[in-house]
């Protein structure tokens, strides 16, 4: 029963936005991504911290700074204990130049060949607006 009804509100969701009447939250991006608007590359990544992992971001390059690190857990209906979400980052441009952003996902206390890596290369034009020239698991 659970499952038609939230099937039914999410066909009513999806008509309601078709017609401009509601707007899916910007962190309702499922999986991993990236996306550069203006002077701010925004990163999204699965995650489950309740596993004993999470993501570090490290920057190689002093074009940009990091001005959001928000973990959003999943909104589950029951509340499910341990069901995951999603990391976010934004970097803001503060200068022109290019920088690599490495996002590894790993226990502090152990890591392996196994962790999962992200690389974003970065560039800064000169009116600092951002490109993302690649991004991808490693």
């Amino acid at each position: 029963m659970q499952a038609i009804w939230a099937k039914i509100m999410s066909i009513i969701m999806a008509i309601l936005a078709f017609f401009g009447l509601v707007k899916p939250a910007p962190e309702a991006t499922p999986g991993n991504g990236c996306k550069a608007e203006g002077s701010v590359v925004s990163v999204w990544l699965d995650a489950n911290p309740t596993t004993g992992y999470g993501w570090t971001a490290s920057v190689a390059g002093d074009c940009v700074t990091l001005t959001r690190d928000e973990y959003v857990a999943m909104q589950t209906e029951p509340n499910v204990a341990g069901a995951g979400g999603t990391q976010y980052y934004d970097f803001t441009a503060v200068k022109p130049g290019t920088a690599t952003v490495t996002f590894t996902y790993a226990r502090p206390w152990e890591a392996t060949d196994a962790d999962r890596v992200f690389v974003a290369e970065i560039t800064v034009a000169e009116d600092l607006t951002v490109i993302v020239t690649s991004f991808g698991e490693r």
